[in-house]
């Protein structure tokens, strides 16, 4: 594996530089694409393997056609001739008729976005028969039923390209879609994603940056205004160091977290002084351009923070992580536009709430990002309890996901309570009774089991430390594991004293003090299960609760100074 840094140099943080970088991102992709769907590999999905190939050639797109006019020609030359044979019912490499909630929906709206910008590469090159068979594969996906969440802006994206090469279309049908992503509003600039959705990356990565393409493309408006809100918040999402918070589902799509920034340059909507735009854009680029996240030839790798399908939800296969290409939205702004001409501003320390996402993002001295999480699973989504029902997450030190298998190895609590009634087996939270936000914390409310309650409470601080107190009313006798936060396990220190469990590697430290008499240890989660590094560290504390009520209290800490309590 490698890094982008490896592969291409280091990231030049001008416009020119991030046509580079957007190029660099996107070719190797494409140019697998352009060999058809016998060269793609076969990767964990639950779509066709054609529907993953058009994947791979579909999404370098949402960078690419933004860098138009830094793609060379020959790339262009064969990515359209692969277009004019994926929408050719004859073909061998055809993509595929639609049926309500395909997945080509997705990827009709990326060929839509593409040719609504830049027709002059991807349309004038056709022959007229290609001409006639992309009208008609797009006008399916027009009028073809959406999955009932953000991907209502699926058929907008498509019918703006059809506006662009002249082709007819019934403009109610995008007018239903925008009046049902309305319905989703929550307020605050924040959408649900769908009638039992959460709140998380789709807000800033989907409906705001997909808000911000459609009013550049058409001039409608109605959305900006809730991107510019959500985005005001947003900026808490994310450290000094330009790390965003791990949370929620796609965790696979790595740098399209910082789409929204280069959307409202696209849009020129300022919801934000530009020098902070430019600077959460920028960083976060960085952030991700050291990170192993390369194949050996120089492809996005399936996982997070390094290569591990099993990061990963069941409908990402080997072309989805180019949705990470949307982060170069902003190359539509011209060079002398202040998203790049503007001085990067650094972050301060500050606590953000938001009652509606039911969360608390608390920036700290060192810049780094704790999430107080009250929101509940996804249940449909392949580790959907760890992804979103975790009660905190960090961007120093990500998060676990639960692997099946015994003993608390296997259950990674980082940022969780778990529960055993065997030892053996546990489970943390999935969804909850309560869940109230307040200025410094949050409570949440769950039952893992019918005969046991728990109230949770946990507050966070600008100087890394955390508190959990978990008030347990219990018929049962249950096993209790709670974790701080993993660090890397090469090189990595510990201690499990007499108050205290802690772990450092790599400069970042994590430790838990009890105050409830839990014994205290350092276990090594099942390689694999960590969000950012193959093989952790991680701090706990372990106790046995007889049936009754109980009150749990421990400190936490996760940085790279200790600060004090």
């Amino acid at each position: 594996m490698t890094t982008p840094l490896r592969a291409f140099g280091p990231l030049d943080q001008t416009r020119t530089g991030w046509q580079r970088a957007a190029l660099a991102i996107g070719r190797p992709g494409l140019d697998l694409a352009v060999q058809g769907p016998d060269a793609m590999p076969v990767t964990m999905s639950n779509h066709t393997h054609n529907e993953n190939w058009f994947e791979q050639l579909m999404r370098p797109l949402w960078g690419l056609a933004a860098a138009a006019d830094a793609v060379p020609d020959d790339l262009w030359d064969a990515v359209t001739a692969t277009i004019a044979r994926a929408v050719d019912p004859g073909d061998d490499w055809y993509a595929g008729d639609f049926h309500d909630g395909a997945q080509r929906c997705v990827e009709a709206a990326a060929l839509g976005w593409a040719l609504a910008t830049a027709p002059e590469r991807l349309w004038e090159p056709l022959a007229p028969k290609a001409k006639d068979h992309t009208i008609a594969w797009l006008s399916q996906a027009y009028t073809t039923g959406v999955v009932d969440n953000n991907w209502h802006y699926f058929p907008v994206l498509v019918g703006h390209g059809l506006d662009a090469i002249g082709a007819d279309r019934d403009p109610a049908v995008a007018r239903a879609h925008l009046d049902r992503i309305g319905e989703f509003d929550l307020g605050g600039g924040v959408f649900k994603d769908g009638p039992q959705g959460r709140v998380d990356y789709y807000n800033p990565f989907a409906f705001h940056t997909y808000a911000l393409l459609h009013y550049r493309l058409g001039g409608d408006d109605r959305f900006v205004e809730p991107a510019a809100e959500f985005a005001r918040g947003f900026r808490s999402w994310f450290a000094a160091d330009g790390a965003a918070v791990p949370y929620g589902r796609s965790m696979g799509y790595r740098f399209a977290q910082g789409s929204l920034w280069g959307a409202l340059a696209a849009a020129d909507v300022e919801a934000v002084p530009w020098g902070e735009a430019a600077g959460l854009s920028r960083r976060l680029l960085e952030w991700w351009w050291d990170k192993p996240i390369l194949t050996p030839d120089h492809r996005l790798s399936v996982g997070y923070g390094y290569p591990n399908d099993a990061l990963v939800e069941q409908y990402l296969t080997a072309g989805s992580p180019w949705w990470a290409s949307k982060v170069f939205t902003g190359l539509l702004a011209p060079a002398d536009h202040p998203f790049w001409t503007s001085e990067p501003t650094d972050l301060e320390p500050g606590t953000a709430v938001s009652p509606a996402a039911k969360t608390i993002h608390v920036r700290g001295h060192d810049g780094d990002v704790m999430r107080l999480n009250g929101q509940d699973w996804r249940e449909k989504m392949r580790g959907g309890k760890d992804t979103y029902a975790r009660l905190a997450y960090s961007s120093l030190a990500g998060f676990s996901r639960s692997v099946d298998g015994p003993g608390l190895e296997a259950a990674a609590p980082d940022g969780a309570l778990m529960l055993s009634d065997d030892g053996v087996h546990w489970r943390g939270r999935e969804d909850s009774v309560e869940s109230r936000v307040g200025e410094q914390g949050l409570t949440v409310a769950w039952c893992p089991w019918e005969d046991v309650t728990i109230i949770s409470e946990v507050e966070a601080f600008w100087s890394g430390w955390q508190v959990r107190t978990h008030t347990i009313e219990t018929a049962r006798r249950l096993h209790t594991g709670e974790g701080a936060w993993c660090v890397p396990r090469d090189g990595a220190e510990t201690i499990a004293g007499e108050f205290a469990a802690i772990a450092t590697s790599r400069g970042i430290r994590s430790s838990v003090i009890p105050e409830d008499g839990r014994e205290r240890s350092v276990i090594y989660p099942v390689p694999g299960t960590h969000m950012y590094w193959p093989a952790t560290v991680l701090p706990v504390v372990t106790g046995v609760l007889e049936p009754g009520t109980h009150v749990l209290k421990a400190r936490f800490y996760v940085g790279r100074h200790e600060r004090p309590a």
